[in-house]
């Protein structure tokens, strides 16, 4: 199963962004990071500044579609939360 997402703006951009964020993380199952913890951090104006900055600089690139630039910011910010937050990034 697909989902569709719109992106119009780079607001649009950061709010999913953030959401699917905050949904895979706390989908992780790793205890004090549920769905309303990870909300919390993730809607913080840091965070979403965080979010907003990378993906307009990304976007900025030469040959960089909105597609890329959106999976790579998503990306970037779970292994970022994880690596902060100590959860592993890998199986192994």
């Amino acid at each position: 199963m697909t989902n569709t997402i719109k992106i119009e703006n780079t607001e649009d951009a950061v709010a999913q962004i953030a959401a699917l964020a905050t949904k895979v993380i706390a989908d992780g199952g790793h205890e004090g990071h549920d769905l309303e913890t990870v909300g919390t951090i993730m809607t913080s104006d840091a965070v979403l500044d965080a979010i907003r900055n990378s993906f307009t600089r990304n976007l900025a690139k030469d040959g960089a579609t909105v597609k890329d630039v959106f999976t790579a910011t998503g990306q970037a910010l779970i292994a970022h939360y994880c690596n902060s937050a100590g959860i592993p990034t890998d199986e192994g």
